[in-house]
């Protein structure tokens, strides 16, 4: 029950003393889920304290009182010298309004000026941030993209198709993949099975068909699209092959490894823990999810692994940062990020 933003010095001493003099891990997914930041997810983060925790009793205010603040949330990162691209979150159409659930009262976006100021403000842990917009905006979405990517200087978009109740192949929505592609912004797209209201009656509203239909919503958006880089989200649970298949067949289409304990890798996804050592292994990159893990956790149990011979020679350190320089080496840049730490 360590709060994960208090890292277990043990288990860092570890980390170090097997990874040595190497470049920094680059973390390309996790979330700001800080005192006012976990309020992006609502009552959805209410019933993970519960279902993932076993909480019995959980208010705002007991949530609110457990979260870090955002000097604490960073501090993970300094200690086990790795840097981070965290995610801002906005569905308010489906979390506040007329859309998929009932209005969520708790609920409040991680904004993009918010994720912008993480950079700004620690520009030594978080290098870039990816911005987020809510896809029935329609124009004011378009909008803010371009002001995301334009003036903020953010890296690119994430959405989360279940909390967002939209698929990203219908059309209404090609105009944003249209702008994003037009300025180079990559896009990551949650797939396969999610956390939010698991467990749940009826999952708290949320339909898992938004992001199990990989193929052929994330594949027809890829074909249309083939200058924007695509990254899919998590170990697709659930669409395996599926994942992989498109992984393989469209160039623009990336992969990273957040929302599962590594451990549980080859058993539960054992299409992606084999083509990340084969045919995908310039393909796939490290993300923690972190705060809903604990950083120290997820880097050691990859290193296990490692230690164990389960991952082939050079496949980690990949994983851990070579192929996010080689996939978005040119958007980081953009941004203003100094890759000659990983290029030496």
């Amino acid at each position: 029950m360590r709060p994960f933003y208090v890292v277990d010095q043990e288990v860092k001493a570890e980390i170090k003393r097997k990874r040595g003099k190497m470049p920094r891990i680059i973390d390309v997914h996790c979330h700001p889920y800080t005192k006012e930041g976990w309020k992006s997810l609502g009552k959805f983060r209410m019933h993970l304290e519960k279902y993932l925790y076993k909480k019995a009793e959980v208010t705002p205010e007991s949530v609110s009182e457990e979260m870090p603040t955002d000097e604490e949330w960073i501090r993970p990162y300094r200690e086990l010298e790795v840097v981070c691209t965290p995610v801002a979150w906005d569905a308010g159409t489906t979390m506040t309004g007329d859309g998929a659930y009932a209005p969520d009262e708790i609920y409040q976006p991680n904004t993009n000026d918010y994720i912008a100021s993480l950079r700004d403000r620690f520009p030594d842990v978080v290098v870039a941030s990816w911005g987020s917009v809510d896809p029935w905006k329609g124009q004011q979405a378009l909008a803010e993209t371009e002001r995301c990517i334009k003036e903020l200087k953010l890296i690119g978009l994430k959405f989360q198709q279940c909390a967002q109740a939209f698929m990203v192949s219908d059309k209404r929505f090609y105009p944003l993949w249209d702008l994003c592609q037009s300025l180079g912004a990559p896009v990551q797209f949650h797939v396969g099975y999610t956390g939010m209201g698991s467990g749940a009656p009826g999952g708290l509203g949320v339909k898992l068909k938004y992001t199990m239909d990989i193929i052929p919503n994330v594949d027809d958006v890829a074909a249309d699209f083939p200058k924007l880089k695509i990254i899919i989200l998590h170990p697709a649970e659930g669409r395996d092959d599926d994942a992989c298949l498109v992984c393989m067949h469209k160039g623009n289409v990336y992969r990273e490894t957040s929302g599962m304990w590594p451990k549980y890798l080859p058993g539960n996804v054992p299409k992606m823990w084999y083509e990340l050592n084969r045919r995908l292994q310039d393909k796939i990159m490290f993300g923690s999810e972190f705060n809903l893990f604990p950083l120290e956790g997820i880097i050691a149990q990859h290193l296990e692994l490692e230690a164990k011979g389960e991952y082939r020679q050079g496949i980690l350190e990949k994983l851990f940062y070579r192929n996010t320089i080689n996939i978005l080496g040119e958007e980081l840049e953009r941004v203003g990020v100094d890759l000659k730490e990983w290029e030496a």
